[in-house]
């Protein structure tokens, strides 16, 4: 069953980022990301959770952390994720990131346009999607 909700939530957003995306060129997968995910959750109930967001103009986030990892496609504009240790990495339309878990960071729009994100994650029902950072 876990299978089954982790692959259909994958084919959500692959499905969402290939409507975007302009036919590949060669024959095979048209990946948008690939790469070596933190340990997903592992219960006998798992939910996927699939919502968009419109980050305007000069918008900076609240601090917070995330117990599990969200995948993050951006529609359109660039998303800047800022870490509390100082890095910050720009996710432009048309790419995807995986945010980190249980790292303290916030999601800014440094541009002069909205950013338009849609976002996906796989947690069990009763944990949240974030937790505040604690202040300091």
């Amino acid at each position: 069953m876990k299978s089954i909700v982790l692959v259909c939530a994958f084919v959500c957003v692959a499905s969402a980022a290939q409507a975007q995306q302009p036919a590949p060129q060669n024959p095979g997968p048209n990946f948008i990301l690939r790469q070596i995910a933190p340990t997903l959750p592992t219960k006998e109930q798992l939910e996927v959770r699939v919502r968009t967001s419109t980050i305007q103009p000069g918008a900076v986030g609240q601090w917070h952390t995330h117990p599990t990892p969200p995948i993050v496609y951006v529609v359109e504009g660039t998303l800047s994720v800022e870490r509390k240790d100082g890095e910050t990495v720009h996710t432009q339309a048309g790419q995807a990131a995986i945010e980190p878990i249980n790292t303290v960071i916030r999601a800014t729009n440094k541009g002069q346009t909205p950013v338009k994100l849609v976002i996906f994650q796989v947690s069990p029902p009763e944990v949240p999607e974030s937790h505040p950072a604690p202040s300091q």
